[in-house]
């Protein structure tokens, strides 16, 4: 496109003649009336003088406004190519907040870019900087980028060049002073070189009871100091600590090594499971002892089953016994010959049976501790992995429709084994390790919630999800969406933390003769550390029920009924001809047709049964009520806090920007307004806004609250 054609594509700045006109205009009907009523002559001036002030107020408005959006397209018409755009147009460069003189400089420029374009990114930000600062004589630094939608912002860059150690400390002491008052007192301290702790001692006032106020002036910190810092306030003694956040690593490749030595019995009592860390770098837990069952959540992709796989593969290498139901069969692949694992179930039919055989050997352990002839202390632990228990159950539920056997009852009573199973079996040393996509009340209500101390929620929750995990509608919605593994669980203090769970490879995708299928170059030696130097347990599988008469009078002629599959034998995987098949397996004693029609019609029913998975833009307002338009004070209660937890709001609406409110309340600062603290509802950073009191704003409540 030719350079004036790009230019005429952007509209005209039309002059506000007809604004002005009729304010003139206004100012002669005054004049005119004032002499017809004999007014007195001063107010009749006075309103002229007004209305002709105001005309002159919106010609100075309309030519700053002019020549601020004629220095904007002149950018426009100089980009628009290298943003990936066939014609300009004025959305794609958006400047506000203006600073500095009567002209100004735009502080922040919202871009918007063709994502399909055939530049890069970092080609397309250096050449909207250049250009940017060439225009404005200012830097400017990257933002936000969010390149789902194709856009990102450009805020001016506030860094300091003369990074010496006396400039970081005066540039402290400046910034503090304006912060607090005068008074105020400001110690820093450096690591290498580099700022990274502000200890502040500052004159007792109670305006710092304000936790909006407080969280403001954590914000700005972050805003004019290099890097993320967060604060800590001792209001008892008039003093906060500043210090830099900590980056959680987006991997960390599990640093578990399997023992030389194994004693699970001995080892019980005191046993952790690591399987994460928090930003602080502290090592997240499970305790298997003090909390019974685990209960890890998280839709395909956000780091459920890896999370998984590095607990299980921990436990085995500590030499307990595994038995465990793959719900899709393919999550857990590499397990199935695993040291310690005595069975992984794929096939809806096998893992009904591992969960009645579990059911059987906690019955067992009672009748055996009850009778005296084991000890508690005696039992070997036990883990229980049960990967997509809906999935599991919802097929377990239809497959039991075709294998039920005479008399009452719809649902398999393999599901209530699992259930008792929850309730007693911490009292003989197993323990369940159940994995879903979303959170399930199932599990989350009632005393059935008490037996999963151990919790951990991957990716991002839907409201009504983080309060049945955690207690609240905003804890777990904010993690961000590209990060994965990342998650919350409880601290060694019972408080939810952000957490980054151990990366651990899948066996099955980490064979030494394909490493292009392993993720990263290190994988294999990851496997390696941590496969378990003693084998304990020995690998079983399942005798499939032969074709035989219905001998017992429960089931059809010909076909095995649930009893039958329910007493099915597990024996050690080697010793029989017929468990060397496929890991689809086949019917014993039945033809090639026949165990193919079975095996096809059990496959198909897990297929079907599957649990459905949202993407991510279903997935973003899952839970949230339609947008409302509020005005600013209807968000506060009667005692002027935030009246709706959990509350999306929409704090830039340029940027179609979404932040979870955690606070609003009226500003100490600026009477008149409200101050809200929020966190960006896709990175999950926090943020502060200000809004008047009798303004609006577009919020999105839970639907449940």
């Amino acid at each position: 496109m030719s350079s004036r054609a790009a230019a005429a594509a952007l509209p005209r700045i039309n002059p506000p003649i007809l604004a002005v006109g009729s304010l003139l205009a206004a100012a002669l009907v005054i004049v005119g009336v004032g002499a017809i009523l004999e007014v007195a002559a001063g107010l009749v001036v006075l309103a002229a003088t007004a209305m002709v002030l105001i005309a002159a107020a919106v010609i100075t408005t309309h030519v700053r406004s002019s020549r601020r959006q004629e220095a904007m397209d002149l950018c426009i018409l100089r980009i628009y190519g290298a943003l990936g755009w066939p014609v300009p147009a004025r959305e794609h460069l958006v400047a506000s907040r203006w600073r500095g003189g009567w002209f100004g400089r735009p502080t922040r420029v919202l871009v918007r870019y063709n994502p399909v374009s055939d530049e890069s990114f970092p080609e397309i930000l250096g050449e909207t900087k250049r250009v940017m600062e060439r225009a404005f004589d200012t830097r400017y630094k990257l933002g936000k980028h969010k390149p789902r939608k194709g856009w990102f912002l450009l805020t001016v860059n506030l860094a300091v060049e003369d990074t010496s150690k006396d400039a970081q400390i005066e540039r402290v002491n400046t910034v503090i002073a304006k912060t607090f008052s005068g008074d105020a007192k400001a110690s820093a301290k450096f690591v290498e070189e580099k700022l990274r702790e502000i200890t502040v001692r500052y004159e007792v006032t109670p305006r710092l009871s304000s936790n909006a106020l407080r969280a403001r002036i954590e914000s700005q910190i972050s805003a004019v100091l290099d890097g993320r810092w967060r604060a800590f306030w001792d209001l008892q003694h008039d003093t906060v600590r500043f210090e830099v956040r900590p980056n959680l690593s987006g991997v960390i490749f599990n640093p578990n090594i399997a023992p030389t030595t194994v004693d699970p019995l001995a080892t019980y009592d005191d046993l952790k499971v690591p399987f994460a860390v928090d930003e602080d770098g502290n090592t997240i837990y499970w305790r298997p002892k003090r909390d019974p069952h685990g209960l890890i959540t998280g839709k395909t992709g956000a780091g459920k089953t890896v999370a998984m796989l590095g607990i299980i593969q921990y436990l085995a290498a500590q030499g307990w016994e595994i038995w465990g139901i793959d719900g899709k069969r393919i999550e857990l692949l590499g397990l199935r010959s695993w040291p310690n694992v005595r069975l992984i179930a794929g096939r809806i039919d096998h893992q009904a049976r591992v969960a009645h055989e579990v059911f059987r050997i906690m019955q067992q352990r009672f009748e055996d501790y009850e009778s005296g002839r084991v000890r508690l202390e005696d039992f070997t632990p036990v883990l229980f992995p049960i990967d997509e228990f809906k999935t599991f159950k919802n097929a377990a539920t239809r497959w039991y429709r075709t294998v039920k056997p005479k008399g009452p009852g719809t649902q398999p009573p393999v599901l209530e084994e699992i259930s008792d199973f929850m309730s007693l079996a911490r009292k003989v040393r197993m323990h369940a390790l159940v994995g879903l996509q979303r959170p399930d009340t199932e599990f989350l209500t009632g005393d059935m919630r008490d037996n999963f101390g151990f919790r951990a929620s991957f990716g991002r929750l839907s409201p009504d999800g983080a309060q049945m995990m955690w207690n609240s509608y905003s804890i777990g919605v904010t993690v961000p969406v590209n990060a994965k593994g990342r998650g919350i669980a409880y601290d060694d203090h019972g408080v939810p933390v952000e957490i980054q769970a151990y990366w651990t490879p899948d066996p099955y995708q980490t064979e030494a003769d394909h490493p292009e299928n392993w993720v990263f170059p290190d994988d294999m030696k990851l496997v390696e550390q941590i496969t378990p130097k003693h084998t304990i347990h020995q690998l079983m599988a399942v005798v499939d029920p032969e074709d035989q008469p219905d001998l017992d009078g429960t089931g059809a002629e010909g076909n095995p009924d649930y009893n039958d599959y329910m007493a099915a034998r597990i024996v050690e995987a080697g010793r029989a001809a017929e468990l060397q098949r496929k890991a689809a397996g086949i019917f014993t004693g039945l033809d090639d047709d026949d165990a193919g029609k079975r095996v096809a019609e059990l496959e198909r029913i897990q297929r079907e049964e599957a649990e459905p998975e949202l993407d991510d833009t279903e997935e973003l307002f899952q839970g949230y009520a339609q947008p409302d338009e509020l005005v600013v004070e209807e968000v506060l209660d009667d005692e002027g806090g935030l009246a709706r937890q959990g509350l999306l709001a929409l704090v830039d609406p340029d940027t179609n920007t979404w932040g979870l409110v955690e606070s609003a309340e009226y500003d100490e600062l600026d009477e008149g307004y409200i101050a809200f603290t929020y966190r960006d509802y896709e990175t999950g950073e926090p943020g502060t806004l200000a809004l008047p009191t009798d303004g609006t704003i577009t919020v999105r409540a839970p639907e449940t609250a």
